[in-house]
């Protein structure tokens, strides 16, 4: 899939911890970013290397908006794709749109 600096393609890891925003954050510094990765087994070993629970969900065109919506809505300023728990590396972070609201 060509990469067009969106979370279309790309899966998260939704969380079942329900005082978080239901999706995989990472804290850098002072802001915080959601862990997106390209292929759903990555996002299940991130999820076990970090110790989490949950499950890995598809961000496609029919439901970005809402996603990147409620991302926005706990704080999440941009997304890092493919971290590798093991290296503490990633392959690119990207900035969330701007929500037109």
């Amino acid at each position: 899939m060509r990469r067009d600096g969106t979370l279309n393609g790309l899966w998260i890891v939704r969380t079942t911890d329900t005082g978080s925003s239901g999706a995989l954050l990472a804290r850098v510094q002072e802001e915080l970013y959601v862990l997106a990765f390209t292929n759903a087994p990555r996002a299940s070993a991130a999820c076990l290397a970090l110790g989490a629970e949950g499950k890995a969900f598809y961000v496609c065109s029919a439901n970005l908006e809402l996603v990147s919506r409620e991302l926005q809505d706990a704080g999440a300023r941009g997304f890092i794709v493919d971290y590798d728990a093991g290296r503490t590396s990633f392959t690119s972070a990207h900035a969330l749109p701007q929500s037109a609201g």
